[in-house]
């Protein structure tokens, strides 16, 4: 498999890239605000102020403005209720999807910063820590999914730490991910965690080191899109 590499010092390509994996989740996105445009000259001041309630992007109703935020949220959250919209997430659900975020962040970087010359190097840190972020959440939903609560940043501890529905699950989700890439050699998924090990915390600061870790782009592209499917996998997201 070819490598595109990043450090701190230097950002070098080798052979082709890879794209980021296309992450389909649906979310539920609760999203409360003002309606736009002016009021109405029908309407008075004594007339109650309206928010519109959006679900998934789509506008559900409208629901009165107090103008206090904490009350308006649980008016809001009381007319999903009522409709049979509202839905209470789980902490496995709730993981999985900042896992997402910061998967999906990262994909946003790459492709647009990263995948063709000419590079932003700007873009290669925060690509970088969101990258291995997002595994760390990963790692740990799979564990929480199995009733491990795991801790810390340190991804291979996190990684043996698993139990071992966790790591059949990663097995599973290695054989469907890697009939999509194209890899010129056997694929460690362990050495892959270890190469990002400590990546979260010596990439956010990396202006304190002379050199980072290498940092090898298409091992870390494929470690995200294993871990996503090994949680989905389970039937628990």
């Amino acid at each position: 498999m070819g490598t595109q590499r990043f450090c701190w010092t230097s950002l070098r390509e080798k052979n082709k890239q890879n794209k980021l994996p296309s992450i389909e989740v649906k979310l539920t996105l609760y999203d409360i605000s003002l309606r736009h445009g002016e009021v109405s000259n029908h309407m008075t001041d004594s007339e109650p102020k309206m928010k519109t309630l959006y679900l998934n992007g789509v506008v559900v109703g409208e629901v009165v403005a107090t103008g206090d935020r904490k009350k308006d949220m649980e008016i809001a959250a009381q007319f999903l209720k009522d409709k049979g919209l509202f839905k209470e997430i789980t902490l496995v659900q709730a993981m999985f999807r900042q896992a997402v975020s910061f998967c999906s962040t990262s994909a946003y970087l790459y492709e647009r910063d990263l995948s063709e010359a000419p590079r932003n190097g700007f873009s290669v840190a925060p690509f970088v820590v969101n990258s291995a972020f997002s595994i760390e959440l990963y790692l740990k939903t799979l564990g929480q999914i199995y009733d491990t609560t795991l801790k810390g940043h340190e991804l291979l501890r996190i990684f043996d730490s698993l139990p071992r529905e966790a790591h059949q699950a990663i097995d599973a989700a290695i054989s469907v991910c890697k009939q999509k890439r194209k890899f010129d050699n056997d694929i460690n998924f362990r050495q892959y965690i270890s190469q990002l090990n400590n990546a979260f915390v010596e990439w956010r600061y990396c202006y304190e080191v002379s050199r980072t870790d290498e940092v090898q782009i298409e091992p870390t592209i494929f470690v995200m899109e294993v871990l996503h499917e090994a949680c989905r996998s389970t039937g628990k997201i």
